[in-house]
């Protein structure tokens, strides 16, 4: 028999926004937006300048947009600002047609914000004894973040948790210290947000089974949601979904354990997963795939 577990408000807050986008008059894709970056006074001014200037938000919306589950719109200041600008010249006698007509940004349906919380970055050396002018240099960097999935409609936090990622570029022999290299840090960057988009798209979209052969699993994400050769996956099979009878509200459904499977290919858009642990005549499209939670 496997676990059973029944989760609680968070998760039946997430299965309402996906009834939600559902259920949306324009069958389009789920509608996610990045709030402003959020930089903890704890950062050094140096440190917060750095984080500020860097693709933090670019390398975010674009790890969010390649996982092809949402329509990622562009809340940043600049952006906004340059759209108005382009939306007032199309309400203009200058303009010849209406392709920025006013009022027609889409709403997102999830907000996702973003705190970094620390952050550095930078370059430590050391002189090579008795050869003049040779430094041993290493360069490092690393950042971590609170991120918050807020659905706009209700305005509950669907889920919070904290991302922390680092790169070092190991260690060389210069004839001038110099400078960190951009490179561990954009590193850096691209890892964090990789890792921000499959944890949104986790709680939105679950990974979900969408065939069974034999001994195998095929799940409806690929490498561009970030899928590993090797990754661990347990299976859950959808149970009774739980309403609270004093609010009529749902608390999400119970889930019963039911396997293990292993990552064994990775294409483009369909990961395929050896069953490892489990009875794979029972297991079904529409089981769940969640990736198992660290012990403390």
């Amino acid at each position: 028999m496997g676990t059973m577990r029944v989760f609680c408000l968070a998760l039946g807050l997430v299965l309402l926004v996906c009834g939600q986008a559902a259920a949306a008059e324009d069958e389009g894709k789920f509608r996610v937006a990045v709030g402003d970056l959020v930089i903890s006074p704890s950062l050094s001014a140096s440190a917060a300048k750095t984080v500020s200037e860097s693709s933090l938000m670019a390398d975010i919306e674009n790890a969010l947009r390649n996982g092809r589950k949402f329509e990622v719109l562009t809340r940043r200041a600049s952006a906004l600002a340059a759209i108005r600008k382009e939306q007032q010249l199309a309400a203009s006698d200058l303009a010849s047609g209406n392709a920025a007509e006013s009022g027609q940004i889409s709403n997102a349906q999830a907000i996702v914000n973003v705190e970094v919380l620390s952050f550095s970055f930078g370059r430590s050396s050391a002189k090579v004894p008795n050869i003049p002018n040779k430094y041993t240099v290493s360069d490092s960097s690393s950042i971590e973040l609170s991120v918050q999935i807020i659905d706009t409609r209700t305005t509950s936090i669907l889920a919070s948790f904290p991302l922390k990622e680092s790169t070092s570029g190991g260690s060389s022999v210069v004839n001038s210290v110099g400078g960190a290299s951009r490179g561990v840090l954009d590193k850096t960057l691209e890892k964090v947000a990789g890792a921000l988009a499959n944890r949104v798209a986790d709680t939105i979209f679950p990974v979900q089974v969408v065939s069974v052969k034999g001994g195998k699993l095929w799940a409806n994400r690929g490498d561009d949601s970030g899928m590993k050769m090797g990754e661990v996956f347990e299976i859950f099979e959808p149970g009774e979904e739980l309403t609270d009878p004093q609010t009529g509200e749902s608390l999400g459904s119970t889930e019963t354990e039911v396997g293990t499977a292993k990552v064994s290919r990775v294409n483009p858009k369909v990961t395929v997963l050896d069953i490892v642990k489990g009875d794979a005549s029972a297991m079904k499209a529409g089981f769940i795939l969640r990736r198992p939670v660290a012990k403390k």
